[in-house]
C-alpha cells in the first residue's frame, strides 16, 4: 500500500530538498509528526557534521531524530563516492 499522507502514523517523517550544491549542502522542508509539521532547514558539512534548525513549537528531541535522519543520508551517499541526495523523504520510528 502506497503513502496515503504525509503525516506518519507514527515517528517522524522528513521531507526535504538540497537548494545548492555544496559543500557545504543546504537542505529546507519539513519534518512531520503525527499531528504537526514543522519547517527546516538544515546544513551539511564536507565531513558530514549536520545543523538543524525546526520552526518554533517543535518538539523536544525532534531536530537530533531529523540530524540522524540527514547523517544517514550522507553516509550512504558517501560511502559510495556521491554527493548527498537532492531530495529526501524518509521515515523514522519512535525509540
Amino acid at each position: 500500500m502506497g503513502i496515503v499522507s504525509l503525516h506518519p502514523e507514527s515517528g517522524v517523517r522528513v521531507h526535504t530538498a538540497r537548494s545548492a550544491d555544496g559543500p557545504p549542502w543546504a537542505y529546507t522542508g519539513e519534518a512531520m509528526t503525527p499531528s504537526d509539521r514543522f519547517d527546516l532547514r538544515a546544513v551539511v558539512s564536507a565531513e558530514g557534521t549536520v545543523t538543524v534548525e525546526l520552526s518554533e513549537g517543535a518538539p523536544p528531541g525532534l531536530a537530533e531524530r531529523v540530524k540522524l535522519i540527514l547523517r544517514t543520508a550522507f553516509r550512504h551517499a558517501d560511502d559510495e563516492g556521491a554527493p548527498p541526495p537532492r531530495r529526501i523523504l524518509r521515515w523514522r520510528a519512535d525509540r
